[in-house]
């Protein structure tokens, strides 16, 4: 990606409000999170595994399926579009894995504990493109290809939490830039055939993913109509999100997910998401799965 800007000592609004809104939703999500942790780590004392995690000592584990997911038209849209989406979730001896549009592989593991695992190693990663004639409001952007970003992951996991930090750098041309993206988690039996997934997120990208994705440079402003916009590096966003598992057998189940990320800084601030979208950005989605 290109550098189409030259710093202009140009003020841009305060990020105070953004900030607060971060560490808010951050502090939402660790104290849900570190909740959820705690009532695990009682119910595993008080009974042993069972269900999925029984199941977990086989070499292999594969489950396959297919749902629709309600989601921004891009990243940053206030138009939403319902998609039909497949499943797939695979690993083996949790050494290669699967898990939906990344695949990573666990170099490095260790347990200190029997409750304590760390992992790190090689991820790859999917972003879908963004065509201008997806929606009206990215006419005159131009295309943006689909990302394949490569990098490392380190996870750490303590009974059924876990934090995970990734760096990657997108190597197929879409946005050429690095991606660091922050995520703790934690599972919950709900009940015998019912378990909970809580999820809290946050990314800092760097300058040549938010030109690619968020600046207008003067030859799009003249396209578009959109203001010439510098965006520049910085917290992209923050989010949290929720799912919910059904099993309604040894093999088939039932999943659902709904989440909420905001848009922060120069993300937020970009006339394609402050003009034409929003910061506010939900998704949605159920699936009907097997498991092998």
């Amino acid at each position: 990606m290109k550098h189409y800007f030259v710093s202009t000592g140009k003020a841009k609004p305060s990020g105070q409000s953004d900030l607060k809104r971060f560490f808010f939703i951050l502090a939402s999500s660790a104290l849900a999170t570190g909740a959820l942790i705690l009532l695990t780590s009682n119910a595993n004392a008080q009974e042993p595994p069972r269900g999925d995690r029984e199941q977990d000592d086989r070499d292999w584990n594969i489950t396959v399926g297919a749902g629709a997911i309600y989601t921004p038209d891009y990243e940053g849209s206030d138009e939403y579009q319902v998609l039909p989406f497949p499943f797939l979730s695979v690993s083996y001896k949790d050494i290669v894995y699967i898990r939906g549009p990344e695949i990573g592989v666990n170099v490095l593991r260790l347990a200190p504990t029997e409750d304590m695992r760390i992992k790190l190693g090689p991820i790859a990663r999917y972003r879908r493109d963004r065509s201008e004639d997806r929606n009206i409001a990215l006419k005159g952007l131009g295309n943006v290809g689909a990302a394949v970003e490569l990098g490392g992951a380190a996870r750490f996991e303590l009974g059924r939490g876990w934090l995970q930090l990734s760096v990657a750098k997108d190597v197929a041309g879409a946005h050429d830039g690095v991606v660091v993206q922050g995520e703790a988690g934690v599972d919950v039996d709900l009940a015998d055939r019912l378990s909970l997934s809580a999820r809290g997120t946050t990314s800092w990208v760097d300058r040549h993913y938010m030109q690619t994705y968020f600046s207008v440079t003067p030859a799009q402003s003249a396209r578009s109509g959109l203001p010439v916009f510098d965006a520049d590096k910085g917290i992209k966003d923050a989010g949290a999100s929720l799912g919910l598992s059904y099993r309604l057998n040894d093999h088939w189940l039932l999943a659902a997910t709904a989440g909420y990320t905001r848009l922060l800084n120069d993300a937020k601030l970009a006339p394609v998401v402050s003009r034409r979208g929003s910061p506010d950005q939900w998704l949605g989605g159920a699936f009907l799965a097997y498991r092998f």
